[in-house]
């Protein structure tokens, strides 16, 4: 058997419903599929289908660079489209780039094989919702989606997610977590 993985960055709660409720207020009539706030969460690697004998290899990976590093905090200030102004496929809400982030991205794709021509900021997003795009051309003018956002995560640890599809839903679950250094 093989699993569908991600490796990820969890919200605190009280952050996930504050996007939730932000998304009520600010987005309600858009036609948008919004995420579900339970499964809210900063994507570092799609690791895609992996067989299950593979995955013990991985969580190794994963640990041995966690153990490395330090804790540290991210901070999210504004909503926009994503992936850039001219593909409008999300509305999501951009983190501040950090070099903790950068690090912490880069050995990650080291440890896992992939491919990193250059050590580049990564840039942090948490994915609102999946624009709709035959409805969404439907409207004119076009929606302003930017609005300032501003919230603080720490980063304390890296998550090993399965995502599977049930009863019609994306559902997300934790395999395994990797907590970085205090």
């Amino acid at each position: 058997m093989q699993k569908r993985l991600f490796l990820a960055i969890s919200l605190p709660e009280d952050i996930k419903k504050r996007l939730f409720r932000f998304i009520e207020k600010e987005y309600e009539e858009l036609p948008v599929k919004w995420v579900r706030q339970k499964n809210f969460h900063v994507t570092l690697n799609f690791l895609g289908y992996i067989p299950d004998e593979n995955i013990s290899g991985i969580c190794e990976c994963i640990r041995g660079v966690a153990e490395d590093l330090q804790s540290f905090g991210l901070d999210f200030v504004k909503t926009e489209f994503g992936p850039n102004k001219e593909t409008k496929r999300m509305i999501w809400t951009t983190g501040e780039k950090s070099e903790e982030l950068t690090e912490l991205k880069y050995q990650l794709d080291r440890a896992l094989g992939f491919f990193v021509k250059e050590k580049r900021e990564f840039s942090p997003h948490v994915t609102l919702g999946r624009i709709r795009k035959e409805q969404w051309r439907k409207i004119f003018p076009e929606p302003n989606v930017n609005r300032d956002l501003r919230f603080f995560i720490p980063v304390d640890s890296v998550e090993l997610y399965e995502s599977k599809f049930e009863k019609g839903k994306r559902v997300y679950y934790v395999l395994e977590s990797f907590p970085l250094s205090a």
